[in-house]
């Protein structure tokens, strides 16, 4: 019989931290996109591609705001033990 697998399970803010850095990417992506249908005066695509630039920015803001919150209840943890 084989021993069960052991996979470590990130860290709450390390996994903020991650999804943060993946929308970032895909930010950086979306900002190039921009700038090309900018310049072939493609204003559909600009819309479309802005949208989606402002959704992953709050997504990245809202995780920032977890990763916050984590972050202090972790420290007001530490302080009172």
């Amino acid at each position: 019989m084989n021993a069960p697998v052991s996979f470590p399970i990130p860290s709450a803010a390390r996994q903020c931290r991650a999804h943060i850095a993946e929308l970032a990417g895909v930010i950086g992506a979306n900002a190039e996109i921009i700038e090309r249908y900018a310049e072939l005066g493609d204003d559909v695509g600009l819309e479309y591609q802005l949208r989606r630039l402002v959704l992953h920015v709050k997504a990245a803001t809202a995780t920032f705001r977890d990763l916050a919150a984590i972050e202090n209840a972790r420290r007001a943890e530490s302080e009172a033990a």
